[in-house]
């Protein structure tokens, strides 16, 4: 065992060395919130491109997914606002096809309106008092350059002037394990 353990330390320590690349290798250390592992901060890289950057490949673009974890502490409330982001991706990236991205949004409202209108005792259950408003606190980051909000106006506009009434508020739509990120809001007390 002990020799098992030599040949994978010595390995393990060389494997570093064919390395030859120094000017992509990442010297950043990895962030943990909650035992979720943030993305590195794309820092302006992050804004050269329509759809930024995804390095996890989670649908949400990393300088969202590391505000959204650095602002909110609610698991809950981290996993909505995550839908929301995700949404929000596939509507820039396809702003034409606006009549079909429209439903990753209003799954996410869907699940939204469920936490802050039918679920208030659950919330203060687990020590959620009141849910941000969404428009007000992610669009700053979501659409953070002119292409990102052109995108979003053009999605906007391809629905030219239909009304929509609200979604229904439920847990169904939310594409996250509530129960799931209850009993972990319960084990963290």
């Amino acid at each position: 065992m002990q020799k098992a353990l030599s040949i994978i330390i010595l390995l393990l320590s060389l494997s570093g060395c064919w390395n030859t690349d120094t000017e992509h290798v990442s010297t950043a250390e990895i962030e943990i919130i909650d035992g979720h592992a943030l993305p590195p901060d794309p820092g302006e890289a992050g804004k050269e491109t329509l759809l930024g950057i995804d390095s996890n490949n989670d649908g949400v673009r990393d300088d969202v997914e590391r505000w959204i974890y650095k602002t909110y502490n609610h698991p809950i409330e981290r996993a909505i606002f995550i839908q929301n982001a995700r949404a929000y991706q596939k509507v820039i990236m396809e702003p034409s096809r606006a009549h079909e991205t429209t439903k990753y949004l209003n799954d996410a409202l869907s699940c939204e309106f469920y936490w802050t209108y039918n679920a208030k005792d659950q919330n203060e259950t687990f020590g959620l008092d009141e849910y941000r408003s969404l428009e007000d606190e992610i669009n700053g980051i979501q659409f953070n350059t002119a292409e990102r909000v052109m995108a979003y106006e053009k999605y906007n506009e391809e629905f030219d002037g239909d009304v929509f009434s609200a979604p229904t508020a439920t847990k169904e739509k939310c594409d996250f394990d509530a129960s799931e990120l209850m009993g972990y809001f319960n084990e963290s007390d």
